[in-house]
């Protein structure tokens, strides 16, 4: 079985590659690969946009294993139509990203993203209130991998987790999950609202001004999800009147956030540069996902985790 990583892999995942049966690794990095190097390849672990008309034309190849966990800029009406399978590295950046969360939450409530501002310009000030996270509500819209850590995290510290997903999958993390479609009603009683949404037509700017007027005052909203799925006039303008109580963004649109964006001077924002999901753990993780769905697919013939579901909409 011929496996093609366009991942360097070290020298110990090679190893662990290695002793799979059956297998014929090659590792090449995509500007490298051949006409040659792709003949006969079953299996490819990541994806390159450059070789994407040398990939589709392939009639060996059964499955792609890709390192991240957004699969939008790849052509899935293709893949499908060729039966291929394709599965991500959702999960490969839970820990990260729901750590970095928390942190957002934590600064927030103890207005330490003030002391910061403070300590920058040599002042001892106090900003009172100052809140805990303890005993609060966290409503998590798109309850993957990534929502169901961030839960465990929250509930760790005594708070309290609303989950919301498309399907009625319960999660041991979650203490209430309502569907979709319930969501906007809900809002209203969350203490943090978590967008851990993909990019896809039915999320595109699912945040919005009507969404904002529901949330409480005193609420916080925080994306670590896709940028596309706010509506960033509608937040924007929900700050500056109030509405909420203020914001931290991981990802905006455009990205980088514009020079003129009123964001960059309002004191209750956080902005970071969309580097929630990066780690020096991801790429151990990322390829921990490979090796097992490898195993499996050698064993059995098939992947069992992350399978993208194409034509799916809206994240579990």
């Amino acid at each position: 079985m011929k496996v093609l990583s366009l991942v360097n892999l070290t020298d110990h995942q090679r190893e662990r590659i290695e002793k799979i049966p059956s297998v014929d690794l090659t590792v090449t990095a995509p500007e490298n690969v051949t006409a040659a190097d792709l003949k006969d390849v079953e299996v490819l672990y990541n994806w390159s946009n450059s070789l994407k008309d040398d990939i589709l034309k392939s009639s060996s190849l059964n499955w792609i294993q890709v390192v991240r966990a957004g699969v939008e800029s790849l052509p899935l009406r293709e893949l499908s139509e060729k039966g291929i399978t394709l599965t991500n590295g959702s999960g490969a950046n839970s820990i990260n990203i729901a750590e970095q969360t928390l942190a957002y939450m934590l600064i927030l409530m103890r207005n330490m993203n003030l002391s910061v501002l403070h300590q920058a310009k040599k002042e001892w000030k106090h900003d009172e209130p100052y809140n805990e996270v303890y005993g609060k509500t966290v409503m998590i819209v798109g309850v993957g991998h990534v929502g169901s850590k961030i839960a465990q995290y929250a509930k760790a510290l005594g708070m309290k987790t609303v989950g919301v997903r498309r399907s009625d999958q319960t999660d041991v993390n979650i203490d209430e999950m309502i569907p979709m479609s319930d969501f906007k009603d809900g809002v209203k009683h969350a203490n943090f609202v978590i967008n851990a949404l993909p990019d896809t037509e039915d999320t595109n700017g699912i945040f919005n001004a009507e969404l904002f007027d529901e949330m409480s005052k005193k609420a916080f909203y925080i994306n670590i999800g896709r940028g596309k799925t706010t509506n960033m006039d509608d937040l924007v303008s929900a700050l500056q009147e109030k509405k909420i109580a203020g914001a931290a963004l991981d990802v905006v649109t455009p990205e980088p956030l514009n020079e003129d964006s009123p964001l960059w001077d309002m004191k209750n924002v956080i902005i970071t540069p969309h580097n929630a999901g990066m780690s020096v753990h991801y790429a151990d993780r990322a390829f921990g996902i490979f090796k097992r769905n490898l195993k499996s697919y050698v064993e059995n013939g098939e992947v069992v985790e992350n399978v993208v579901v194409f034509g799916k909409r809206v994240s579990d």
